[in-house]
């Protein structure tokens, strides 16, 4: 795991139920199961992002000091896009993902559908994967990536990340639970 900050990752470890920080207990509980993991902060830190990595798994958390993310610079993400990154979708077949990015160089975006490249793009269009092109907005300076994902018969969670170099995020869909997320900046995000 590793969470990201203005100037350099760091990687948070947890052991013995806390998880540590450059050296300093951040937080606890904190633990790491077989079909979950438990972060705790004491405080939330002064970072942006916190990312966690598994052999077949990338899953972020943004962090939005009071509801608002810092200004992406060019080839970065564009979190608000893609909000809500945790998705209650059950009932439902189908769910429309947007991925945006600061600027208009597109090359070396990727997305992946768990542990599955999906789309790799070199330039507008795709060089692997049944994407389509990048929608690119000069006039904003932006990059997006708008698509609608169906449910597969045999998952009932996944997770799309899209990714360009260092930069990620992720998109949880949970096609079993319904409900509404918690979140007091949910009318800040316009959601």
């Amino acid at each position: 795991m590793y969470k990201r900050g203005s100037s350099k990752d760091e990687k948070l470890t947890i052991a013995n139920g806390t998880c540590t920080l450059g050296g300093s207990i951040v937080g606890s509980p904190c633990k790491v199961e077989k079909d979950r993991t438990v972060i705790t902060f004491n405080e939330v830190p002064d970072y942006e992002l916190l990312v966690i990595e598994s052999q077949h798994h990338t899953y972020t958390v943004y962090f939005a000091k009071d509801c608002k993310f810092p200004t992406p610079e060019d080839g970065e993400i564009i979190v608000e896009k893609s909000i809500p990154l945790y998705r209650f979708l059950g009932g439902k077949t189908e769910e429309n993902v947007v991925f945006a990015m600061k600027g208009i160089d597109y090359t070396d975006i990727s997305l992946w559908r768990d542990e599955s490249m999906v789309c790799d793009w070199e330039d507008l269009d795709t060089v692997t994967g049944e994407c389509t092109k990048l929608i690119v907005d000069k006039i904003n300076g932006l990059v997006i990536f708008n698509a609608t994902y169906s449910k597969t018969a045999d998952k009932n969670y996944e997770t799309l990340t899209w990714r360009r170099r260092y930069d990620v995020i992720s998109v949880n869909l949970d096609w079993t639970n319904t409900g509404t997320l918690v979140n007091d900046c949910l009318t800040a995000f316009k959601i």
